[in-house]
C-alpha cells in the first residue's frame, strides 16, 4: 500500500476492464501510457479506484439489507455518471491522474447515496434518531397542511416511513459528508472496511470525497466560496505536480449529475456534442396526446441548460479552463427544439407566463396588493416571524413558555422616521439572511437547512404563524430602506443585511459593527417609512371596520395599536417610543387571565365613550371556552349585534396576532388561518366546546339585567337564539314567539306535545300574530354568523327539543321536516323561510 513518506510503490494487482475505462477520460489519466515515466503512481491510483469500485458494491449489499424500505443501491449511477463527465469535459481538458482518482472516489460515495451515512445501525437505529423524527414529521405537515399528530408519529403509514428513510439519510450524509470517505464499515464477516484502502490516500482525500458528493445540492455560489482555494497537494511519491483542484471535480459532478438526474426522469436520450452544446433528440416523436411529455422533456433540457451555464460561469470567473459542454442545443425555444426531439400532428409554442420584472411582482403580490393596503401588516408580519423565532427557541433550548421578548422601537434619525422589531429569538445566519429570508414563497420553517441547523425542532410539535415566505417582504409597503441585524444564540457572530433601494437593487451582507452586535442572539429589523401618511393611518382606530356605514376614526396611541394587533401573542410585547423607555404592552399569554374588562379594552374600541361604558357592562360575562384537555382557546361572551356593532369587541387570532374580527361574540377567541394574508381565521373551538360555553351563558345572561342604554328586555331573544346556535341550552331564555308572547323552549316543548304538526317561521312577528299556531324563529335578529347557522341547521337544532315533546328520535323527526319559502301576509309581501315538523305516524295522537 501507498503509505506517507514511502518511496515505493506496490505492484498492482490487475483485473478486468470495467466499462468507464474504456471511456476517453480515464484513458488520458487513468489508464496505461507507452514510455510514461510516472506510469507505476498512475496504475497505483487505477487500482485503488477500482478496489473501491468492488467495495461499493459489497457496501451497497449491506445497505439494501439494513433499509428495506429504500431503492437499490450502488453500482447503478457510478458507470453512466463518469461517461457524462466525460461528455461535459471534453477530450481535451485539463484532469490529471490524482483528480481523475478524486472524482472517481466521490462519484462512488454519491453513487452510494446517503445510505452510507446510517451504517451500520441500519433502519432501526435511524429510527431512534432526531433527524428521522423530523424528517417524518415534515413528511406528514408537507402532506397534511397541519403538524402530526402523536398516533401518526408513533404508527406512521409505510409510504411516510419510506419517504422519512430517505429524507433523514439524506440529511445525515450532508451533515455527516466529511466522514464517509474516512469512516470504517463492517464487512458480512464483521471485519473492518474501508472504501478507500490506501491509508495515505484515504488521509489526504478523505474528507473532500464526501464533500464533492454531496456539493452537488449546493448553491453554485457556495460551491465556489467552499471549494475556490481548496487545492491538495498529494502523498509521496506520487508526482507533486499532480495536485487536486477541488473546484475543477467539484464542478464536474455537479454538471453530470444535473444531466444524468434529468435524463433519466424524462427518459432523455444519451446526448451528443456538437460545439460548446449537448444535442439530444427523441427516437419516436410525441404525439398529441404527449404534448405533456414533450413539455416535460423542454424543462428538463432547460434545467441542464442553466445549471452547464452556471458552472461555465463559476469556472471562468475562477480562472479555471472551461468545460467543453455549456448548454443544450436549442434549450430556449421549443419550436426550434421540436426539429430533433420531434413532435407529431402539433407544434409546441412556448406560452407560458413570464414576469420580466420580478422585484415589480414581488413588491405588489408581496405588499399592498395582497394585503389591501392596510399600514398596519408589516407590523403584523415582523411581530409574527419574530414570535416564531422566539418559540422556536423555546423548544430547543428547553426553556420556560413565557420565555422571550419581542421590542418594538420607534424613532426618527437622518434618513426619516423608523420602525423597528427586535426579538430573542434564534436568529439567522448569513445563509438565512441571503437565502431563505430573500426566498419569496418558501417559508424557511420547511427546508432541510432548517432540519439540519436545529435538529429536533421540526419533531418537537412546533408549529410556526408564518407558512408562505411572503410575510417578510410586506416590509417594503412601507419604504424602501431596510436593515437587519441577526445572530444564531448558539454563535457569536453578528450579521447585517442593508436594503437601500428597496426590491429593486441588491441588498449589502456585511459584518455588524460594534454597536450593532446582539449580546444574546437574535434579530431586528429596521425600517425607514417613505411617507408620514402610513404612520398616521395606522393609528386611526378601525376596530368597527366591518361597519361600512360608520365614518368615525379617531387618533389612538401606538400601545393601542400593538394590543390590536396581537391581542392573544404568547410572547411578551414591548414598546420603546423613547431610549430606555419600554413599556410592556402585552405579557405572554396574558390573556388568559387578564381582567376580562381590559381584554376588551385590548381588542376594541376605546375612543368613544359609548364603548368604555359598553365594555364596563359585558366584561362580567366574559367566560373561557375550554377543549377537550381543558385548555383556554377563548374568552368570550354572547353579545347582541347591536353591541358589537357598537364596539367592535370581538376577535379571532390566529399565532397571537388578529386575524379578523367577529360579528357572533365578543372577546377574543383563538383560531387557524390557511390563507396567506392571514385576515381570516377558523376558530379552534370545535362544536361540542362552543355547546359547553354557550350553555353556560345562557345561565348567566337569565340572571343578568339587560339595561345597557335602554336596552329593551324583549332582546333577550337575540342572546338565546345565539346559544341555540352553538348548540347551546337557551333555558329560560327566549327563542321565539308565538301569537305575539316570547316564547322558551319549555314553552315550545309544550305546546309541540299537544300537537301532531308544528310550524316554524322565520322573520318578524308582528305581520304574522293573526297565525296563533305558527312559532316565529326570527333568525335574522340572531345577528350575522349565528343567524346564518340557524338558518342552515334550525331543524337539527330545534328537532332536538320537539322530538323530546314527542317521545320521537331525532333522526325521525328531522326526516319529516318540510322546508319551503311562503308569503304568510299579503299585507307584508314577503316570502319566509317556514319549517313544517310532522310527529312520526306510529306515534301520532289520532
Amino acid at each position: 500500500m501507498l503509505e506517507s513518506g514511502s518511496q515505493r510503490l506496490p505492484t498492482p494487482i490487475l483485473g478486468g476492464m470495467f466499462d468507464y475505462e474504456r471511456t476517453e477520460l480515464w484513458k488520458r489519466t487513468l489508464g496505461d501510457r507507452a514510455g510514461d515515466a510516472d506510469q507505476a503512481a498512475r496504475a497505483h491510483l487505477c487500482e485503488q479506484l477500482r478496489r473501491a469500485w468492488r467495495r461499493a458494491s459489497q457496501v451497497a449489499e449491506q445497505i439494501r439489507s439494513a433499509y428495506p424500505t429504500l431503492k437499490s443501491q450502488g453500482g447503478s449511477r457510478f458507470v453512466a455518471l463518469w461517461e457524462r463527465v466525460d461528455l461535459i469535459l471534453g477530450p481535451e481538458y485539463p484532469l490529471n491522474a490524482a483528480e481523475a482518482f478524486v472524482l472517481g472516489g466521490a462519484l462512488l460515495i454519491y453513487d452510494l447515496g446517503f445510505g452510507l451515512a446510517g451504517l451500520p445501525g441500519g433502519e432501526v437505529e435511524l429510527r431512534k434518531t432526531q433527524e428521522w423524527r423530523d424528517a417524518l414529521a415534515t413528511c406528514i405537515r408537507r402532506e397534511t397542511d397541519r403538524a402530526p399528530t402523536p398516533s401518526e408519529m408513533a404508527k406512521p403509514t409505510e409510504e411516510y416511513v419510506q419517504l422519512a428513510t430517505e429524507d433523514a439519510l439524506h440529511l445525515l450524509a450532508v451533515k455527516h459528508s466529511r466522514k464517509l470517505g474516512v469512516a470504517p464499515l463492517k464487512g458480512k464477516g464483521g471485519e473492518e472496511l474501508q472504501l478507500i484502502e490506501d491509508s495515505a490516500l484515504r488521509s489526504r482525500f478523505g474528507e473532500l470525497l464526501g464533500e464533492l458528493a454531496y456539493s452537488h445540492g449546493w448553491d453554485v455560489a457556495e460551491v465556489g466560496r467552499v471549494f475556490a482555494a481548496r487545492r491538495l497537494e498529494v502523498p509521496a511519491p506520487i508526482p507533486p505536480d499532480w495536485t487536486v483542484d477541488a473546484l475543477k471535480v467539484a464542478a464536474a459532478l455537479r454538471a453530470a449529475d444535473t444531466v444524468l438526474v434529468e435524463e433519466r426522469r424524462r427518459k432523455l436520450s444519451h446526448p451528443t456534442l456538437v460545439h460548446d452544446r449537448l444535442l439530444y433528440s427523441a427516437g419516436e416523436p410525441f404525439a398529441r396526446g404527449e404534448a405533456e411529455m414533450f413539455w416535460a422533456c423542454f424543462e428538463a433540457l432547460r434545467k441542464i441548460d442553466r445549471d452547464l451555464h452556471d458552472v461555465d460561469l463559476l469556472l471562468a470567473a475562477s480562472g479555471r479552463p472551461r468545460f467543453q459542454a455549456r448548454g443544450v442545443v436549442d434549450a430556449d425555444d421549443a419550436t426550434r427544439l421540436a426539429t430533433h426531439v420531434r413532435t407529431q400532428g402539433w407544434t409546441p409554442v412556448d406560452a407560458r407566463v413570464h414576469v420580466s420584472d420580478v422585484p415589480s411582482l414581488i413588491a405588489q403580490i408581496g405588499g399592498a396588493q395582497l394585503y389591501r393596503k392596510d399600514p398596519s401588516v408589516p407590523l403584523r408580519e415582523l411581530i409574527q416571524n419574530a414570535a416564531d423565532a422566539v418559540r422556536a427557541r423555546r423548544v430547543l433550548a428547553g426553556l420556560k413558555e413565557d420565555w422571550g421578548s419581542i421590542t418594538v422601537r420607534v424613532g426618527r434619525d437622518a434618513n426619516g422616521r423608523w420602525i423597528e422589531v427586535a426579538d430573542t429569538g434564534l436568529g439567522m445566519t448569513d445563509r438565512v439572511l441571503t437565502r431563505h429570508l430573500l426566498d419569496f414563497g418558501t417559508s424557511y420553517w420547511m427546508t432541510e437547512d432548517m432540519r439540519r441547523e436545529y435538529p429536533g425542532l421540526a419533531a418537537s410539535g412546533f408549529v410556526p404563524a408564518g407558512r408562505f415566505g411572503i410575510g417578510f417582504f410586506s416590509v417594503f409597503m412601507w419604504g424602501e430602506r431596510l436593515r437587519v441585524i441577526s445572530q444564531p444564540f448558539q454563535v457569536e457572530e453578528t450579521h447585517v443585511l442593508e436594503f437601500d433601494n428597496g426590491l429593486g437593487a441588491h441588498p449589502i451582507l456585511r459584518p455588524a459593527e460594534p454597536e450593532e452586535q446582539l449580546p444574546e442572539g437574535g434579530t431586528r429589523v429596521r425600517v425607514w417609512l417613505s411617507r408620514e401618511r402610513d404612520w398616521e393611518q395606522m393609528l386611526l382606530d378601525r376596530s368597527d371596520q366591518w361597519d361600512h356605514w360608520s365614518e368615525s376614526e379617531e387618533r389612538i396611541a401606538f400601545t393601542d395599536l400593538l394590543g390590536r394587533i396581537a391581542p392573544t401573542l404568547d410572547v411578551t410585547l414591548k414598546l420603546e417610543e423613547r431610549p430606555g423607555q419600554v413599556t410592556t404592552v402585552v405579557e405572554a399569554s396574558d390573556w388568559r387571565t387578564l381582567d376580562a374588562t381590559k381584554l376588551l379594552r385590548r381588542i376594541g374600541n376605546t375612543a368613544r365613550g359609548v364603548n368604555t361604558a359598553l365594555m364596563e357592562f359585558l366584561a362580567p360575562m366574559v367566560r373561557p371556552v375550554l377543549d377537550a384537555n381543558g385548555q383556554t382557546i377563548g374568552r368570550i361572551c354572547i353579545a347582541s349585534g347591536a353591541m358589537q356593532r357598537w364596539a367592535g369587541l370581538s376577535v379571532i387570532t390566529a399565532g397571537g396576532l388578529r386575524a379578523r374580527y367577529s360579528r357572533e361574540f365578543t372577546g377574543a377567541l383563538l383560531g387557524s388561518t390557511d390563507v396567506a394574508t392571514r385576515d381570516d381565521a377558523e376558530p379552534l373551538a370545535l362544536r361540542e366546546d362552543l355547546a359547553r360555553w354557550a350553555t353556560e351563558q345562557a345561565r348567566l345572561w337569565e340572571r343578568y339585567q339587560l339595561n345597557f342604554e335602554g336596552y329593551e328586555l324583549h332582546k333577550r331573544l337575540d342572546i338565546g337564539l345565539a346559544v341555540l346556535s352553538c348548540g347551546g341550552e337557551p333555558g329560560g331564555l327566549p327563542i321565539g314567539y308565538r301569537a305575539g308572547t316570547p316564547m322558551t323552549l319549555a314553552m315550545l316543548q309544550e305546546f309541540v306535545g299537544e300537537r301532531d304538526q308544528v310550524t316554524l317561521v322565520d322573520g318578524s312577528e308582528r305581520p304574522v300574530r293573526k297565525f296563533p299556531d305558527l312559532i316565529v324563529i326570527p333568525c335574522h335578529e340572531a345577528g350575522h354568523t349565528a343567524a346564518g347557522r340557524l338558518l342552515v341547521h334550525l331543524p337539527a337544532l330545534m328537532g332536538v327539543y320537539i322530538a323530546r315533546a314527542w317521545g320521537a328520535t331525532i333522526h325521525d323527526v328531522a326526516a319529516n321536516v318540510q322546508v319551503s319559502e311562503k308569503e304568510w301576509s299579503p299585507t307584508d309581501g314577503r316570502k319566509r323561510r317556514t319549517w313544517v315538523f310532522n310527529r312520526p305516524s306510529m306515534l301520532r295522537l289520532h
